[in-house]
């Protein structure tokens, strides 16, 4: 069952619950596989939500998605027999006030996403607790939430995605998931820093978020997080924490100087670039001014990282890739391939749309 209201329907809203009453009513499986509710919440539809959602857990529900739209506040309330669903594989809700107080009791719950809540550590450690096969968690503009504790074994990927820090200064999110493989940081945050205490069995990581405005001590929240992910195999870094990371290091330098700068940080920050065997560089610029940057790491790491195996150069879905010949790209290739590399296995893949074709 799926059912979805534009915003700034709400004069329908009426015939819509008549309507969604009616699919109810005439509904005569024994079992609902999945519930699917998108919709501006007014007060008039709490209670039929309600009834619908206890509908659907009393038919064994497995897949329930609820995204709700305010003006204002947030005045949805996920009913309390929504947290003692044994049926439920998968849960998402946005924009609903997702309070827990009781015990949950989601024992076949395997991929929890929740959007623009407020949320608390207590809360956090009773939905966890509560859901022993849970393999994928994403919190997503969440406020509230201090320090996460994954213990189960069974969770295999963490999405932090725009986390709220809240207004107050100094405000850390603590992860602590010593047997989480894939953990991803994303969006755009303010105000706070992420901590990793126990990570040691990642073998995938994602640092691809962003701090509104620049600040000191930024260059030390990417660098504690790379200290902390040295280990793994499969790191991804987008541009501010790129950017950040050479903004820091370069405080220490008198001059960048491509390669010279890569060799200056060789044992610093970047110790762990030395283990990578798969590099992939997304949209680099559209003139060779714009690969200088790009040139002098992957330069750098070919006479240096003694395991790399390829760099891929993927200008296939980049917006640039369409206004300009592909004669800088072209140039970046010959230049690394005519560079000296220390692992004699590694390749350059260039990935372009040539009028219009698949890459190759």
């Amino acid at each position: 069952m799926s059912f979805s209201l534009p915003p700034g329907s709400s004069q329908k809203s009426k015939g819509f619950i008549n309507f969604v009453d009616s699919v109810v009513s005439r509904c005569t499986a024994i079992k609902a596989k999945r519930f699917l509710f998108d919709a501006p919440c007014l007060a008039s539809m709490q209670s039929s939500l309600d009834r619908w959602l206890q509908f659907a857990i009393e038919h064994g529900i497995e897949e329930v998605s609820v995204s709700l739209h305010y003006r204002r506040h947030k005045v949805y309330v996920l009913p309390r027999i929504l947290f003692c669903c044994t049926t439920l594989v998968s849960l998402r809700v946005s924009q609903c006030c997702f309070s827990v107080f009781g015990t949950v009791n989601w024992c076949s719950l395997k991929t929890l996403r929740i959007e623009h809540a407020e949320l608390n550590d207590d809360g956090m450690v009773r939905v966890l607790s509560g859901s022993p096969v849970l393999e994928f968690l994403e919190l997503k503009s969440c406020l509230g939430v201090k320090h996460i504790v994954i213990e189960s074994k069974s969770c295999k990927e963490l999405v932090i995605d725009s986390h709220e820090f809240g207004d107050d200064e100094g405000l850390t999110l603590k992860i602590s998931a010593p047997h989480l493989l894939k953990l991803r940081l994303l969006g755009n945050s303010q105000g706070g820093e992420f901590r990793l205490d126990e990570v040691a069995s990642l073998i995938e990581a994602e640092l691809n978020f962003d701090m509104e405005g620049f600040a000191a001590d930024d260059g030390d929240l990417v660098r504690g997080l790379l200290k902390r992910l040295h280990h793994v195999p499969k790191l991804v870094m987008g541009n501010w924490c790129l950017q950040i990371g050479l903004k820091a290091e370069r405080a220490g330098c008198c001059l960048f100087a491509g390669e010279e700068f890569w060799n200056f940080v060789k044992w610093r920050i970047y110790q762990c670039l030395m283990h990578l065997r798969h590099v992939e560089i997304v949209d680099g610029g559209a003139s060779l001014l714009a690969w200088e940057p790009v040139l002098s790491l992957l330069k750098f790491l070919l006479q240096n990282a003694l395991l790399l195996d390829k760099i891929v150069i993927d200008s296939t879905n980049s917006k640039s890739s369409q206004a300009f010949e592909p004669s800088p790209l072209l140039e970046v290739a010959r230049i690394l391939l005519s560079h000296p590399k220390c692992s004699p296995s590694a390749k350059v893949i260039l990935r372009y749309p040539f009028q219009g074709r698949p890459s190759v």
